[in-house]
């Protein structure tokens, strides 16, 4: 009897404890997946009238980033609030309120499309931009300092340009001020070189590696002097080398190889890629190297997380955001907003540190 009564009281606290965690996924995911009510001002700016909620989930995640045991940990947290961000726009975009908008739509597929575009743009900056901005916050108050990255380019010193950007967000935040201007147009630049820099690197190391050793094909004269100098170089110096030729030149040869020896698909978008420029599109027209262009392509979309390539894909290519600082083209939102400079910085040192590459 007293047997039976201690499996009871064991089951009873197994039960209480399901009961317990299901209770806290329960509230957890009303946190996190709730209806949302947008609403206008006079001004046509829109704001979220209930958003405690959302303020109350980002601080939970915001704890998942500055507990981090590791940088493995760290990572890890990273790519699991880029999900959550994701899941939180899908279910918005379906269950949200927004107000009817004004001007002149073509048809509703137009007017819905506009809807979809600012509700993303919302999200992003009330969810990422929250965390990042106190994330990056903590870092300054912590280490007195921001990541250091190194662009330099032999006509545009990018690293300068990245300092500025820098000693503008800092002022920014430690400040609490609504807007980090130099930084808002600058960043965009600086991740379009940085993501330039790392695909460009990520394709000419495996393209490397994938050749046969450079004296067999000596031997088999299937490379010449030029070619052979080139991989050399690539692969045994560490300290900055000036190349006695423009990037496309060298970069056309190492394309040029990597074809022949057949260790690279011959395509647009892989000359695109590693040389700037690719010729043989099907239209028979160029593709340059762009930010848009590079992160359509094949070779992007194999070796980005799908998490970081649906921000970056979200940020500049369906919200435009350059082209909307650049030009000033958001009349009901403000695009210098310091939570996009806050998700462009984070990015921008994901980038970096190859964070954002599947391995």
């Amino acid at each position: 009897m007293a047997n039976n009564r201690s499996v009871m009281l064991i089951n009873n606290d197994i039960s209480l404890v399901f009961y317990i965690i299901n209770m806290y996924n329960t509230e957890r995911l009303n946190t996190k997946l709730y209806h949302k009510i947008f609403k206008a001002d006079p001004n046509l700016s829109i704001y979220l009238e209930n958003p405690d909620p959302l303020k109350d989930y980002a601080e939970e995640l915001l704890n998942h980033l500055t507990h981090a045991g590791d940088m493995e940990d760290l990572h890890q947290a990273k790519v699991d609030i880029l999900r959550d961000y994701s899941d939180i726009y899908n279910f918005d975009v379906t269950d949200a309120e927004f107000p009817e908008p004004t001007g002149y739509f073509v048809d509703a597929e137009e007017k819905r499309a506009f809807v979809e575009k600012r509700i993303l743009l919302h999200d992003i900056v009330l969810y990422l931009g929250s965390i990042y901005k106190k994330y990056h916050k903590k870092i300054y108050d912590t280490h007195g300092m921001f990541p250091e990255i190194q662009l330099k380019n032999m006509a545009i010193d990018y690293t300068e340009i990245y300092q500025k950007a820098v000693g503008d967000y800092k002022n920014a935040i430690v400040n609490g001020m609504p807007h980090a201007v130099t930084a808002s147009f600058m960043l965009p630049s600086l991740i379009e070189r940085g993501l330039t820099l790392a695909l460009q690197n990520r394709m000419l190391y495996k393209c490397i590696c994938g050749l046969p050793e450079t004296n067999y094909l000596n031997e088999e004269g299937l490379i010449d002097e030029e070619e052979e100098k080139y991989i050399d170089i690539f692969l045994h110096n560490t300290e900055r080398f000036c190349f006695d030729a423009r990037e496309d030149h060298v970069m056309g040869k190492m394309y040029t190889l990597f074809v022949r020896q057949g260790v690279l698909e011959e395509s647009a978008e892989n000359e695109m890629v590693l040389t700037g420029v690719g010729h043989r599109n099907r239209s028979g027209r160029k593709v340059t190297r762009t930010l848009g262009s590079l992160l359509k392509s094949d070779f992007a979309k194999s070796e980005i997380l799908p998490e970081y390539m649906e921000l970056m894909d979200n940020i500049f290519v369906k919200l435009n955001i350059r082209n909307s600082i650049m030009h000033g083209l958001g009349e009901s939102f403000d695009y210098l907003n310091i939570g996009l400079v806050s998700i462009m910085f984070q990015l921008l040192w994901d980038i970096g540190s190859c964070e954002i590459f599947k391995n």
